[in-house]
Parts: structure tokens; sequence; C-alpha cells
């Protein structure tokens, strides 16, 4: 990346807006996201089991996300009553049924595979745009989604032992949380055209909660068995690994376009299967390791395809003269 390229520029709106900021922002939440994923399977391996885990940290959150915003930007939490049913389905669906879906996963396969799964989001909402007519196929989503799809079978087939090593049911949980994911991605852009995007979030979180109420109530839970070090990871998984990277998340979007922030929050799955590798002994085969990386740059191609450097690369490469 050239220099020209990280210097402060101003925005249309007279915003001095610094990319090298943006990426440290971006990539500070990724790198809390990633190890949000190994301290869960570390929780698993204990007496904490998923479903848990998931209702204890989406309450707390909740209660976290709403706190801030009331205090600090009280004028982001006015909604419309006719819009809680909205508010209802993405918290339900895109939060509730995600998070516990990839947490099993997670509990059942391995860090890195859940997540690496999780990132076949991007190609169903490729799949959904181009069906719904809302986007149109190209040659790069074409060649983005065969990458990807090929690193997944690398991935899945491509550890010591095969399949005969693979969690069936882990992996069909994996790509249900891909596109529980995917559901609460395309769905939220609704609720986006109205509202500020800390205002979705959070009653999508407080929506979550309720519902996590309504099937694990608080009084059920096994309060006995939490010990204070337990009682740490959840308060951290609620903060630091929900409120604190979704704030960050959002300054980086400040900084940078959409698809580099993106791009750069992809270093969560590096992150995750880096620190199992360290924390928790999980190892990959070199194929696993071949499988992730196709994963990632397919789902990278998908970012960078309208790129105007790679619209100058394919004509040349075409022989077409530039634009």
């Amino acid at each position: 990346m050239s220099a020209i390229n990280n210097r402060p520029r101003t925005t249309d709106h007279g915003q001095l807006t610094s990319p090298r900021r943006g990426y440290a922002l971006a990539a500070s939440a990724a790198v809390l996201w990633g190890l949000s994923g190994v301290i869960n399977k570390f929780l698993f391996r204990g007496q904490v089991r998923p479903v848990e885990l998931v209702a204890i940290r989406t309450t707390l959150a909740a209660i976290f996300l709403f706190a801030i915003f009331a205090v600090f930007s009280p004028q982001v939490l006015k909604i419309r009553r006719a819009d809680l049913p909205y508010f209802l389905l993405l918290g339900v669906v895109g939060l509730a049924a995600n998070h516990f879906l990839y947490y099993l996963a997670v509990d059942l396969t391995t860090v890195g595979l859940a997540l690496l799964l999780q990132y076949l989001a991007p190609l169903l909402l490729m799949a959904y745009g181009v069906l719904s007519g809302t986007e149109r196929l190209t040659l790069g989503k074409v060649a983005a989604g065969l990458t990807a799809v090929g690193g997944c079978a690398l991935m899945v087939f491509g550890q010591p032992g095969g399949v005969a090593r693979v969690s069936l049911t882990g992996v069909a949980i994996a790509v249900a949380s891909a596109f529980a994911f995917a559901f609460y991605t395309s769905y939220s852009q609704y609720g986006l055209r109205r509202y500020d995007p800390r205002a979705v979030l959070c009653y999508a979180f407080l929506c979550s909660a309720a519902a996590w109420l309504v099937l694990r109530p608080l009084w059920t839970m096994p309060w006995a068995r939490y010990d204070r070090t337990t009682w740490g990871f959840f308060l951290y998984l609620s903060t630091f690994a929900t409120v604190l990277p979704f704030g960050f998340y959002l300054a980086s979007l400040r900084q940078l376009e959409a698809s580099r922030a993106t791009i750069t929050s992809m270093l969560e799955p590096v992150v995750a299967a880096t620190l199992a590798w360290v924390w928790l002994g999980e190892r990959m085969a070199p194929a696993q390791v071949a499988g992730g990386a196709a994963v990632l740059c397919g789902v990278i191609l998908l970012q960078i395809e309208d790129a105007p450097f790679t619209k100058r690369l394919a004509g040349r490469m075409l022989g077409r003269p530039p634009e």
C-alpha cells in the first residue's frame, strides 16, 4: 500500500479521517473476536454448556450496550413501536440462533473450522443477491465461490484420518450458523436504512436476550458451578468480545471504506486458529492450513473484484484499453 493511501484525508462532510487509525481499529476488533472463540472452547472443556454461555453472554451484553447508549447516546435508542417485530426477528433468528449454532459448532469441532465455515456467509449473501436480482453474477464472484468452497472441503477432509475424524454434525451446525449470520447481515440492512447502527445492534441484542430468558430462564442456570474465573470469562465475553470490538469496528468505518474494514476484520479466524494452537493444543494439517487460506482468499476476492486496480489489471490481461 502506498504512503498516499495512508495519509489523512477529508470526507465529503469535512471530517478528517486516518486510514492507519482505521486499520488499527478494525484489526483490534478482529483480535478481540478471535480471542473470544478460543475462550468459548476453553469454557466448553469445563462445566459450561453452549446454551448456558450464549444465554449469559447475550444477556450481559444487552445490559452493557443499553446502559452505555442510554448514558452517552440516548437519542439513538428512540425507535417506533411498529418496528419492534422487526427487531424481535433480527434478535431471535439473526443473533440468538446464530450465536447458539456457532457456539455449538465450536464445542463439536474446532475453533478454526467453525469460524472458517461461518465465513461462508458472504457467499450465501452473494447467491441470494444473484437469485433476487439485486446483484449480477461475475467471473470474479464465481472464482471466489469455487475457491472458498474448495477451501472448506480441504478443511473438512484434509486432517489426518479424513472425514472419520470430523464431526459431521458439527460441520452441519457450523454451516447453519453461516446461514443465520447471512440472515442477520441481510436483514440488518432494512433497519440501517432508518436507524443508527448502534440502535440496531442494541435492540437486536435486547430481543435476543429476551428470547434466551424465555428459552433458558436465569433461575434454571447452574450458578453454583461457576467459579470466579468462569465469571471473569463471562464478563470478558460480554464486554471485550462484544461491546468493545463492535465499538472499534464502528469507529473503523468512519476512517475506512466498508470493504477495507471488512477485509481487515477477517484476521479473526487467523487469530482464533493461532491462539487455539498455542492455548488449546489444536493442530491443523498442511492441507487444512491451505484450505483456510483458500477460504480467506475467496472471501477477499469478493471484496476486491470491483476495485479500480483489479479492473485495470483484468483489462490488461484481456487486452482491453484502460477506461
